[in-house]
């Protein structure tokens, strides 16, 4: 089934890709004193891309296996291998990937290898390892690094905004691109990109009106860079802040896009296609955690007669010129329509949802359950990607969170009250809260029993989807072959029931970091909600995305009705 999932995953959806397919990933933020201290950084990072790359190419990537739930099962391994040196392509039907080819099955492959920089619109090619002159060293790297931050703000003319059709919708792109490849620097332009092992974007910082709109109450942000606060990271990782900031800065095709600001704060933007969230996680966090623990580590003496980065020049004729300022419309309406907040709840972690025996992940989803509720007094499709690595090409399934059971324990917990839905202030709602009389129709016995029933349903459903007896793969196989062999959609797919159960009003993953960083994504619809969240021992981020244009949806709404339901959870199962 695997690309009859690609394709309905990504491949075939025509909506752009920032925002509402490419995540943002935001790492602890850095403090750079000097612009060599940001060319310094810069170039750990690549050198420590390179050698992964190099390890991938000798083979030496070692075999992971499953830690739980029939143990030691080998995972496949495919995705690790298409995360750098690849890019989507996009197409006016469908899009496609170029993977560049296992060296192991081609070791003839003597290839350069390079990066594409982008800095003020500015794109450059920097060679790390070429075959006549060998590997550049991390000071050789960073050299080259501070020449393009030296020469992109001062170039004659404002570069065009070439990266910004990146994020237009699919099928638009797909005819841009066209137009681009009537000339043949063009095309090469387009070649490098797409082969670089990955883009650096160097980033101007966002204003603070991108910083949280959170609710009375919250607790602050952890991350700062300047006046900027973890919100606002978040949205240069997901999108870049708009054609006037950074959003043409990018290449939203790249699988890994590595983003580093002037300010220190940093992270990534990643093309979803090609990998899930662990892969890349685990790739940035190795590489980050050795420059932390070995700060002052050189590998080598620059070599003098380096040639600077090659400046990537575009031909660019009117009909591509005019697409800039549509592009520009596009995204910033976008950008201006995303309601998202990075939410640390600090009252506990995993530490006491494990003292409980119940598994964080499911602890969560319950969780995510009860919040959705208590504002809207119904639970909705709930999507929570559960990966099926121990297959080949195995990617995810989707864990249904909203069961009959979390709803008869959802119900119970509100105590026969209505939904809250109505989007008054906060100052409103305590008012109320504060006239209310609170009395318990149900007992304390009663809610656990039925919060066990939640928990052992949500388990079941877990542990069928990671062995590999989901429902929506073999339903997407079999809606797919059907028109193979038929010709037609059978009629279970054209019922009003699977329409619904494919309707994501709340789509959820948990990305578990080993440092303190968080990834976030948009919903997946315009009525719905995005929600990833990080468990630490004793905090849970949550990343809570929603549109302003769907007026029944608030972010930091959310967020609140979160932090009531983990404090609820907690009173009922202390003790």
């Amino acid at each position: 089934a695997y690309y009859y999932w690609l394709n309905d995953m990504y491949m075939n959806v025509r909506i752009p890709l920032p925002i509402n397919s490419n995540p943002g990933m935001v790492f602890p933020p850095r403090r750079f004193k000097t612009v060599h201290d940001v060319a310094h950084f810069a170039a750990r990072l690549l050198d420590g891309i390179l050698a992964h790359k190099e390890m991938l190419d000798s083979g030496d990537l070692p075999l992971e296996r499953a830690a739980s739930r029939e143990k030691h099962q080998p995972l496949c391994m495919a995705q690790y291998y298409r995360l750098l040196g690849s890019c989507r392509r996009p197409g006016v039907e469908r899009d496609s990937q170029y993977l560049p080819k296992r060296a192991q099955t081609n070791p003839d492959i003597d290839e350069d290898r390079h990066v594409v920089l982008i800095c003020r619109n500015q794109m450059y090619c920097v060679v790390l390892q070429a075959c006549d002159r060998g590997k550049l060293s991390e000071s050789e790297i960073a050299s080259q690094i501070l020449y393009v931050l030296s020469d992109a703000p001062c170039l004659p003319a404002k570069p065009a905004p070439v990266g910004l059709l990146t994020a237009e919708p699919r099928s638009q792109w797909a005819q841009d691109r066209e137009a681009l490849q009537w000339d043949e620097r063009n095309r090469r332009n387009l070649e490098l990109i797409e082969t670089a092992l990955v883009v650096l974007c160097l980033d101007e910082p966002l204003g603070v009106n991108f910083n949280a709109r959170g609710f009375t109450g919250a607790t602050p942000t952890m991350h700062t860079a300047g006046d900027r606060d973890e919100t606002n990271m978040a949205h240069e990782m997901i999108h870049g802040g708009g054609s006037e900031f950074n959003s043409a800065n990018r290449w939203f095709d790249k699988t890994m896009q590595l983003i580093i600001c002037t300010d220190g704060s940093w992270g990534l933007c990643y093309e979803h296609s090609t990998s899930e969230g662990i892969a890349v996680v685990q790739l940035l966090e190795k590489i980050y955690k050795n420059i932390v623990d070995h700060p002052d580590d050189d590998n080598g003496l620059p070599q003098h007669h380096l040639p600077p980065p090659e400046r990537l020049e575009w031909h660019l004729n009117a009909q591509v010129e005019r697409r800039f300022a549509e592009a520009a419309l596009t995204v910033d309406k976008a950008i201006d329509n995303l309601d998202f907040y990075v939410y640390r709840y600090k009252g506990y972690g995993k530490n006491f949802v494990k003292s409980c025996q119940v598994s964080p992940d499911v602890y969560i989803q319950l969780a995510l359950q009860l919040a959705h509720y208590k504002l809207y007094g119904h639970l909705v499709a709930t999507y929570e990607s559960a990966s099926t690595r121990r297959f080949l090409h195995g990617r995810v399934d989707c864990i249904r969170a909203a069961s009959t059971e979390a709803l008869e324990w959802a119900k119970a917990m509100c105590q026969g009250e209505g939904a809250n839905v109505p989007l008054e202030s906060d100052r409103e709602d305590d008012e109320e809260d504060a006239r209310k009389v609170k009395f318990s129709i149900y007992s304390k016995d009663h809610l656990r029993e039925l919060f066990r029933c939640a928990v052992a349903r949500q388990t079941e459903v877990m542990v069928k989807n990671i062995l590999g007896s989901g429902i929506d793969i073999p339903l997407l196989g079999l809606r797919e072959a059907s028109v193979e062999v038929t010709g037609e959609l059978h009629e279970l797919f054209t019922d009003e029931s699977y329409k619904i159960s494919q309707c994501f009003l709340l789509s959820t993953s948990q990305v578990a970091c080993s440092t303190d960083s968080f990834m976030g994504y948009g919903p997946v619809t315009p009525r719905g909600y995005g929600c990833s969240y990080n468990p630490q021992p004793e905090q849970i981020v949550f990343c809570v995305s929603a549109f302003y244009a769907c007026e029944d949806t608030s972010a930091s709404r959310y967020a609140k009705s979160l932090q009531d339901s983990l404090d609820i959870m907690h009173d009922l199962l202390q003790n």
